[in-house]
């Protein structure tokens, strides 16, 4: 990797890079210096914003003595192609630990995610994050990695988030009436949130869910879920295709009023769909 641009790659290598040097009891004054680099040098690798030969990056890793798995994952993304499009496996519907997602997830300005049958997950109460994985593999780290994730609407200067989710993704009942009711409420005072009714008519860019991040000093970014693994494009093309695919659902979508009144009759809706669940109950009749 010797591009001395910024892309999604380099930056998820510095930040491997920075998680590693932090990890260490090696100083970062004695590392530099035996490295023979100056402290900018070092700063821009960490940031993404410069890149250096797989030789080097085996230098820094084996001066902080990492253990063997962190050499392998830093000498991995050091030695991998700067294509625009880059894999990363997750487990299913559990995308949620992956570096290369969470740091652009931090430093975005603008983040514009579109959902067909799932809330998105910056937008899922923990309840329904819960349901959706419940019975996979490492389920509750997920969730706790899931509501993570959220936390950057609370800095100082948060992303502007605007939040399209088609109108099928409240038709499916995750978790029970109860965690539908929540959900809702979580939509309908969250701000930000566009629904797509199924009256709609959808262009053929708006096939595919999609969450497309633009930021202050470089390139946008798309991340696209596919299962078991994740696709992230910062190509010019692919920037280009899925502004066009955002253009199209602001232009489909309800404004943020009318999606605000699609939510309340919705979470009535489950309201009183868990009040009969909860009046049979009491009944004696099986729920």
């Amino acid at each position: 990797m010797e591009s001395r641009m910024s892309n999604a790659l380099s930056r998820e290598l510095g930040d491997a890079l920075r998680q590693a040097r932090r990890r260490s009891d090696v100083r970062t004054g004695t590392l530099i210096e035996e490295l023979g680099w100056s402290a900018g040098k070092l700063s821009k690798l960490e940031g993404g914003t410069r890149g250096t030969s797989p030789v080097d990056i085996a230098r820094f890793v084996g001066h902080l003595r990492a253990d063997p798995d962190t050499f392998d994952h830093i000498m991995g993304l050091a030695q991998e192609p700067t294509t625009g499009h880059y894999v990363r496996p997750h487990g299913v519907a559990m995308p949620d630990s992956l570096r290369m997602l969470i740091i652009h997830e931090r430093s975005a300005k603008t983040i514009r995610s579109y959902q067909t049958i799932v809330v998105p997950g910056l937008l899922q109460t923990r309840d329904y994050a819960a349901a959706l994985m419940d019975g996979a593999p490492g389920a509750e780290d997920a969730v706790a990695d899931r509501m993570a994730r959220q936390a950057i609407f609370d800095e100082p200067s948060p992303p502007k988030g605007m939040f399209f989710l088609y109108e099928a993704a409240l038709h499916r009942m995750v978790g029970g009436p109860q965690v539908m009711y929540e959900q809702m409420l979580q939509l309908l005072f969250r701000g930000g949130v566009r629904l797509i009714p199924f009256t709609a008519v959808l262009p053929r860019s708006l096939n595919t869910p999609f969450t497309h991040m633009t930021f202050a000093d470089y390139t946008p970014v798309t991340y696209v879920e596919c299962g078991q693994v994740s696709l992230f494009l910062d190509t010019f093309e692919a920037t280009r295709a899925y502004q066009q695919s955002c253009h199209d659902l602001a232009r489909v979508a309800l404004t943020e009023e009318q999606s605000r009144s699609a939510f309340a009759r919705w979470a009535d809706r489950f309201d009183r769909l868990r009040e009969a669940r909860g009046a049979t109950t009491a009944g004696g009749e099986v729920a």
